[in-house]
């Protein structure tokens, strides 16, 4: 699993699988988000089975799916909302980690 640091408080992904859940856990984040609408790709774990292998972990969870800039618009302050309030460290994926990053980038600019 290939990750990008955004900041002390911010890691983004591409897709995890349900097994990568205890590392991402073991690494210390305490939150995970979702950026990534189900369904994408064949074989895309959902987010179903992500979150609650997370939650069985004791982590915080979020779906905010995306997909275009309309999407974005509209997730982008319940995105940054996360990050705020996450008692550690937050790691989202989505397919490839880049609108996980546009995200925080949006959210940076309007903070």
């Amino acid at each position: 699993m290939m990750a990008k640091k955004l900041c002390d408080k911010v890691t983004v992904a591409a897709q995890i699988a349900v097994s990568d859940v205890v590392a991402i856990k073991d690494a210390g984040y305490t939150t995970l988000v979702c950026n990534r609408p189900d369904g994408e790709d064949l074989g895309q774990p959902n987010w179903d089975e992500i979150r609650g292998a997370a939650e069985e972990q004791g982590m915080a969870t979020s779906f905010l799916p995306m997909s275009n800039r309309e999407d974005a618009l509209s997730v982008v302050a319940e995105f940054a909302r996360v990050v705020e309030n996450s008692e550690g460290p937050v790691f989202a994926y989505c397919r490839s980690g880049t609108r996980c990053e546009i995200l925080w980038n949006m959210a940076q600019a309007h903070s």
